[in-house]
């Protein structure tokens, strides 16, 4: 069985191109923003949230907060693939597992994703990475 993933993200090229990416290997969803995001999480959870951090309304860091008071999504890791560098000041509690500032290359992200899933048996650091 695949892994399942949320791909949250307001471009709509971005998001079907994530999607088309990403699709041989993971069972993919998308949301447009963080409300139609949460909503899925909720109602399908899935084993990864990809989201862009500029999302109209809610945005990234707030999707990861509401995400993660959650007690069915207490699995759920995170990884921010945005355009911006990362808020460093925002509660730990929104701090996504990991951090792609875009443009991100395929192998990269797709190694990124399997790292989230497969962590080493020591708790999986907090990554940021800038990748061309």
């Amino acid at each position: 069985m695949k892994p399942r993933v949320l791909i949250v993200e307001n471009t709509w090229t971005m998001r079907e191109t994530l999607r088309l990416l990403l699709s041989g290997e993971f069972e993919c969803s998308v949301a447009a923003d963080g409300e139609t995001g949460l909503a899925l999480l909720l109602e399908h959870p899935v084993d990864l949230l990809i989201s862009d951090v500029g999302l109209d309304g809610m945005d990234g860091y707030e999707l990861c907060c509401r995400a993660r008071a959650e007690p069915q999504l207490q699995h759920l890791r995170i990884l921010f693939v945005s355009g911006h560098m990362p808020r460093l000041d925002a509660p730990a509690c929104c701090q996504p597992d990991a951090y792609l500032v875009k443009p991100v290359k395929p192998p990269v992200l797709i190694a990124h994703l399997n790292a989230l899933l497969h962590p080493e048996p020591a708790e999986l650091p907090r990554r940021v990475g800038r990748q061309h």
